[in-house]
């Protein structure tokens, strides 16, 4: 009965990942092709950089929860340089990639996360922080950013 009530939070936390993602689409959807690429969704950041930036740590994501169904240890909170670093570089990289490519790849890191999350064998609540953590609480806080942008593109 515990493994069953486990398994549904862990389908209603693969839900409300799709849901969010979705919903972040749904705001990039709201921006117009040609102002996807243009800075200012956040400073110096555009809505393509955010796409990216959520598929880089969805992906990272997978990789620590991997890292974990094998028994190893999870890694210690990272230092602000090292995410800054991290965050930097995937927006470096996002400028180098086509619209199709960043959404695909994007799309790819969570399929990763989302079996490395799923074929878990227990939640392991450090597994479940990543996947919560890097996912759909990543996706919401950005797709709210996304919104206020999309609506001064639309107007201006």
């Amino acid at each position: 009965r515990a493994d069953a009530g486990r398994l549904m939070e862990r389908h209603e936390l693969l839900e409300r990942e799709a849901a969010s993602w979705r919903a972040l689409l749904a705001a990039v959807d709201r921006v117009p092709p040609e102002r996807r690429t243009e800075p200012g969704v956040v400073p110096g950041w555009s809505v393509a950089d955010l796409v990216w930036h959520c598929g880089v740590w969805a992906d990272d994501a997978a990789r620590r929860i991997e890292l974990i169904s094998t028994g190893g240890d999870p890694e210690p909170d990272w230092p602000d340089a090292a995410w800054r670093k991290m965050n930097d570089d995937a927006a470096e990289a996002s400028k180098t990639m086509t619209w199709e490519e960043i959404v695909s790849r994007s799309e790819a890191a969570r399929e990763r996360v989302r079996e490395a999350f799923a074929s878990l064998s227990e939640t392991a609540s450090e597994g479940e922080s990543e996947f919560v953590e890097e996912t759909f609480e990543h996706y919401e806080e950005h797709t709210a950013e996304i919104e206020r942008f999309a609506a001064t593109a639309a107007s201006g």
